[in-house]
């Protein structure tokens, strides 16, 4: 048991002045917001494709994948295998249109397509579930910290919310996307440094480890069960999955913007082909940790009665920690530090790409979509833009003081999404794929599936992970066949694709 030590924190406070330095010097020679938002449209394939796995694999999944591998077993796992099909079935569609356009968001899209009002309400739900998110991911590595230096959990939300929101606010979006590439090699050799020290603990006894996890009734992958309140039913995680990551890679700004960012159209199409390949062997080690740990804590009952007194009321809460007591506890000196890194890695990564992209709606879709006047240059848009991440950033940082009260870290984010990407994704598909969808009949549709999906919440015991494809299936039929209704009512011509990419 060696503790986090004074080396460790060095190896960490290293982490983040390079981190702090490296956004800020990127910040530089921002002229507009082309520049804070986009990058100028330079990016090559391969940076876009590490950041948006970077942005996605929050300390939510470095941290819960393990944990909840820990809690309970692999059922979560095949979640992951939906990325890739959902990246290549959305990216071609939804971002071939958006970048064609030459749009900062992706609700710009929807005022072209239905008018305002559709654009008003999908930002209003982005910015509503990302806050969520954001909150969430600034939590999450708050407990690693409190864990590891034994700190003040409201000392430490504060501390990592602020220092993410000084760098965002800071270094725009070349900033955001190049610490993302530096962030995903730290936060992936995080994973394989702690998992390396468990194998060796068994001396490379991978079939002992997985008897040992097995005996514990934590290696089960696969629940054929159909009912709808089973937990972790292979038919539940895929279907959530799937929408889930449609939605990421069509109708979240925090993603397509990076897509956007590409120097062309078949860059970014290329960058969603090498995200849907990379980003398989990088997450299930995640998830197979968690089986790690619960062979090695097995082996160490000491270790096990110490991570359940973190939180002796609720032993579900106290093994969320599990990661960062493994470090503490489990690893040498020197190489806990680089996994906590790592957490900080995956927290930064999605940290700062959230507050620019939020930032992004605001300041687009609101403040100069509404409140542009003549006098107000590009450099008082930059300056607005930096504002409104400093604004996010802050706000998430308080919003985080009450996460904890939501349940476990999957289930915090995967309540907050499940509940609104349904809906979100109707918008969007409804709109690129058929002309008969129009502002009236996707306005009332998506209002039916929020609606839905809030009483399977509320009054019902359907598992969450069904609340996105109800929330996908109830919006897009309520939307198009209240859409043909209303065009056989009013005589209303069918939409023309072509008018998206006309200039008024």
């Amino acid at each position: 048991m060696q503790g986090f030590t004074w080396i460790d924190t060095v190896v960490l406070a290293a982490y983040l002045a390079g981190i702090a330095t490296l956004g800020s010097v990127l910040g530089r020679g921002q002229k507009d917001v082309g520049d804070y938002f986009l990058g100028g449209r330079t990016f090559h394939w391969l940076p876009i494709a590490l950041s948006v796995i970077a942005t996605d694999l929050s300390a939510i999944t470095y941290m819960g994948s393990p944990a909840l591998a820990f809690q309970r077993d692999l059922r979560y796992l095949p979640v992951i295998l939906t990325a890739p099909v959902a990246v290549l079935i959305t990216v071609p569609i939804m971002v071939s249109v958006f970048y064609r356009m030459k749009i900062f968001t992706i609700y710009e899209y929807l005022e072209r397509r239905y008018g305002i009002v559709l654009r008003v309400l999908a930002s209003i739900l982005f910015l509503t579930m990302r806050g969520g998110w954001l909150a969430t991911a600034i939590f999450v590595p708050s407990l690693a910290l409190s864990v590891v230096a034994n700190a003040n959990m409201t000392a430490c939300i504060f501390g990592i919310g602020l220092f993410a929101t000084f760098y965002a606010a800071v270094g725009g979006f070349k900033g955001v996307i190049w610490c993302d590439v530096v962030q995903f090699f730290i936060l992936v050799g995080g994973v394989l440094i702690a998992g390396a020290v468990v194998l060796m603990d068994f001396h490379g006894d991978v079939a002992g480890i997985w008897a040992l996890a097995a005996n514990k009734g934590h290696t089960r992958m696969w629940d054929f069960d159909y009912h709808f309140a089973a937990e972790y039913t292979l038919w539940s995680v895929l279907a959530g999955g799937l929408v889930s990551y449609m939605s990421a890679a069509g109708a979240d700004q925090v993603t397509v913007q990076r897509y956007l960012s590409a120097r062309s159209l078949g860059v970014a199409l290329k960058s969603g082909l090498a995200q849907s390949l990379i980003v398989l062997p990088v997450v299930i080690p995640m998830f197979l940790l968690g089986t790690l740990l619960v062979a090695y804590y097995a082996q160490h009952p000491d270790m096990m009665q110490s991570l359940l007194a973190l939180d002796p009321a609720n032993p579900t809460k106290a093994m969320d920690r599990v990661l960062p007591h493994f470090v503490v506890h489990g690893l040498p000196r020197g190489v806990g530090g680089l996994v906590i890194a790592g957490i900080m890695a995956a927290t930064m990564s999605s940290l700062d790409a959230g507050m620019n992209s939020m930032a992004t709606v605001s300041v687009m879709d609101y403040y100069k979509r509404f409140f542009h006047r003549d006098w107000k240059t590009e450099r008082h848009y930059l300056w607005a833009s930096r504002g409104a991440t400093a604004f996010f950033g802050v706000s998430a940082t308080i919003a985080a003081l009450y996460v904890d009260q939501l349940g476990t870290i999957i289930e915090i984010i995967g309540k907050i999404s499940s509940l609104l990407v349904g809906p979100l994704v109707s918008m969007f598909f409804l709109g690129v794929l058929t002309r008969r969808a129009n502002a009236v009949g996707v306005f009332l549709g998506t209002l039916t599936g929020l609606a839905f999906t809030a009483w399977l919440a509320n009054r019902t015991d359907v598992f969450w992970s069904w609340y996105g494809p109800a929330g996908l299936v109830s919006s897009a039929t309520s939307g198009y066949l209240l859409s043909l209704v209303w065009n056989a009512v009013s005589g209303a011509a069918l939409f023309d694709p072509q008018s998206l990419f006309r200039k008024d």
